[in-house]
């Protein structure tokens, strides 16, 4: 089971960047966990960054966050292409002397370090339909590759050693020509009083040939050995979500399941960073990996009340928006 698991996430992390194209690029890989029983967190991003029509922009970008209770200690560093390797026919991603495949990551951003090893049993998970990661819409696309991820290692900040031991979380695949116009995505991968529970879900709006979408929520959940996937093209708008700084409501359903929750954190959670785009301008988003999420399932083949599942502070929860410091309070780095 482990090895048929290394090599599906091995596949799904085949890099889809061509250096030869100019019509522009981003893509990340990256990983995040939590501790099992404090407040804290980590997340580690190794990005290659092309430009629409500036190839002599191109360049490999690092970036690493700390989350210590209140504290956040973020960084950033960028390298030229050259540096940088994005296989497409296996997974070993490196910029410089920093790597990332489908069992470790090592680095150094800023006065942030880490040497970190990392296995899972499950499957990819994936967000979309299948079948739309073939073809241009939508212009993002994400992968769960690697879903419960567990990591051992250590991180460092500065002089100070943080020992990671069986840290849960994920390694995940992004792409694409643009960043979503506008979105929240969270992730949590094991619920306090449901540790095998894994939820991955987005609300967006896109815009289509200048005009903006309602809002659209698109969500998958692991639970009790099985994979609802309420993702499907004509659900999009049917699954309800809306959100705000600092809160996000979401409620969706199928004759299968109900699911109704909410994702928030307080600012001092976020840190804020600025995502270019690969056609121009660029986005800022908010980074929390302590959120909370309150998550209400009720199966229909399943007596009794709904289930009740609850994180306290191991939720992922991102904003991606225009708006600047003065709208939300975050002040944005990099």
């Amino acid at each position: 089971m482990k090895i048929q698991a290394i090599q599906a996430a091995a596949k799904v992390n085949f890099s889809r960047f061509k250096p030869s194209s100019n019509k522009g690029f981003y893509e990340s890989y990256f990983i995040r966990a939590n501790h099992p029983t404090e407040k804290k967190a980590f997340w580690i991003r190794y990005t290659v960054f092309a430009p629409k029509d500036r190839p002599q922009g191109n360049k490999g970008e690092l970036w690493a966050i700390y989350f210590d209770g209140d504290e956040i200690h973020p960084a950033k560093v960028e390298f030229p292409i050259e540096a940088c390797k994005f296989p497409r026919k296996h997974f070993f991603v490196e910029l410089a002397d920093n790597f990332i495949n489908s069992a470790q990551a090592e680095g150094q951003a800023g006065d942030l370090s880490w040497k970190l090893n990392f296995d899972s049993n499950a499957a990819p998970l994936f967000l979309l339909p299948k079948q739309l990661y073939i073809g241009p819409f939508p212009k993002a696309k994400s992968i769960v590759a690697q879903p419960f991820a567990q990591f051992k290692g250590h991180l460092k900040v500065g002089n100070k050693k943080i020992e990671i031991d069986n840290w849960v979380g994920s390694q995940n695949h992004n792409w694409g020509k643009e960043h979503t116009d506008l979105y929240a995505w969270g992730q949590v991968a094991g619920f306090d009083n449901s540790p095998t529970t894994f939820l991955e879900l987005v609300t967006a709006k896109l815009k289509i040939k200048g005009v903006e979408t309602p809002f659209m929520t698109i969500l998958v959940l692991r639970h009790n050995g099985k994979e609802y996937r309420l993702n499907q093209v004509n659900q999009w708008f049917s699954n309800k979500g809306s959100f705000d700084y600092f809160k996000w409501t979401f409620e969706c359903q199928t004759k299968e399941i109900q699911l109704k929750g909410v994702i928030e954190a307080p600012a001092k959670a976020f840190v804020g960073l600025r995502y270019h785009n690969p056609s121009g301008g660029s986005k800022n988003c908010l980074n929390s990996k302590v959120a909370s999420c309150q998550l209400e399932i009720k199966e229909t083949t399943q007596l009794g009340m709904p289930q009740a599942l609850f994180s306290e502070y191991k939720c992922a929860f991102e904003l991606l928006t225009n708006e600047g410091e003065e709208h939300h309070g975050i002040k944005i780095n990099f």
